[in-house]
């Protein structure tokens, strides 16, 4: 089957209705408004620069958001030349360096990115106040993978083309990161007294 090309009016028709979701992937990578509102202006601008490229016909959504983190991901490279990276392992926090063999000490917490949902007004209606905090833990791709999941309600498939990662990747994702959410909500809720310790 041959796929239509599109023109301009196609794209402005195609991208519309995706802008409000966009604008929350771009705040969710940069934690500030300017740099959400000026990455998602720098992804438009490239998304119709190389839409000759888009097939018509396919996910148009999904090829607009990995062009957003395609570049979320060259500024990061071009401010961090060497970042360490967060691993999530059986719903634990592990922290690897980018040199194999030389441990990292330290509190995990020390290597997580800043600011990275901080704006109450975007988050604080979907997630709550601690839910918001326990997804604030979590390495950046688990984060991401499962925010595309049950934020944008992305299928697999889609969170898969728009990561660039297997379809396996995304579901191993998305359960340590709930795993692990589950797991802080569940020592928060004990914390507080709402939860009944069994009986000896």
């Amino acid at each position: 089957m041959l796929l239509k090309r599109l023109d301009r009016p196609d794209f402005e028709r195609l991208l519309t209705p995706h802008l409000e979701a966009a604008y929350r992937f771009t705040y969710h990578l940069t934690g500030q408004e300017a740099d959400a509102q000026d990455l998602l202006q720098e992804a438009c601008h490239q998304a119709l620069v190389k839409f000759h490229l888009y097939q018509g016909g396919t996910n148009f959504k999904a090829w607009f958001f990995r062009i957003i983190k395609n570049l979320h991901i060259d500024r990061y490279r071009r401010r961090k030349r060497a970042p360490s990276m967060l691993v999530l392992s059986d719903a634990a926090l592990v922290l690897k360096d980018e040199n194999p063999g030389e441990p990292i000490h330290g509190p995990w917490w020390e290597k997580t990115p800043a600011g990275v949902i901080e704006n109450e007004k975007v988050f604080y209606d979907l997630f709550g106040d601690e839910v918001n905090k326990f997804l604030g833990e979590l390495p950046a791709d688990f984060r991401t993978t499962l925010l595309l999941c049950d934020v944008e309600e992305m299928s697999y498939q889609e969170i898969s083309e728009v990561l660039e990662c297997p379809v396996g990747t995304v579901r191993s994702r998305i359960s340590r990161a709930r795993s692990y959410l589950k797991d802080r909500l569940y020592q928060y809720a004990r914390g507080l007294g709402y939860v009944k310790e069994p009986i000896s």
